[in-house]
């Protein structure tokens, strides 16, 4: 996964990322992480690419996974009762809507493929959108609206592709 960052990311922190994420036991939470950080360091590299000598090798995976954000190493932002119930009221507002566009495709007579297909995947692109208040929390607005863009759209692609498929 270290090939998801900035070249010269990769050769500043690539023998640090080793070592700290081989500590870590593969999960989903690890693998948003590290796809975080790769959003964060292409589109904001300044904020990722220190010079070498600015902190103790002794000390250099703590300072990484804190300039990273990693969740799963124990930093980033903790997700409150409050943010858990934003959470929750998108996924669950984000899903009421996609039922009711579900409802207005029939009514309108679009095929039945593409409704169903909504009807099954469209509480998992209203999940992605709540991200941004629980498993992408602390991220800048600018990653978070990348992760969840792109993740969204490949959610939408496989659920109108697996549509378009049947239909056809």
């Amino acid at each position: 996964m270290l090939k998801l960052y900035p070249p010269r990311w990769q050769r500043r922190y690539g023998e640090e990322f080793a070592d700290l994420i081989g500590q870590q036991r593969f999960s989903l939470r690890t693998a948003i992480d590290i796809i975080g950080g790769a959003i964060d360091a292409w589109t904001q590299p300044q904020s990722h690419v220190s010079p070498r000598g600015s902190s103790s090798s002794k000390g250099e995976p703590v300072m990484l996974a804190r300039i990273m954000r990693l969740q799963c190493a124990g930093y980033g932002a903790k997700v409150t009762p409050v943010d858990g119930l934003k959470g929750a009221a998108v996924t669950i507002g984000g899903t009421l809507l996609s039922v009711l566009v579900v409802l207005w495709m029939r009514h309108a007579g679009v095929n039945r493929a593409y409704s169903t297909t909504l009807s099954v995947n469209g509480w998992l692109i209203a999940y992605v959108v709540s991200m941004r208040y629980t498993t992408l929390k602390g991220w800048p607005g600018r990653t978070q609206a990348v992760f969840i863009i792109l993740l969204a759209g490949v959610i939408a692609a496989m659920t109108f592709g697996a549509a378009w498929a049947t239909a056809c």
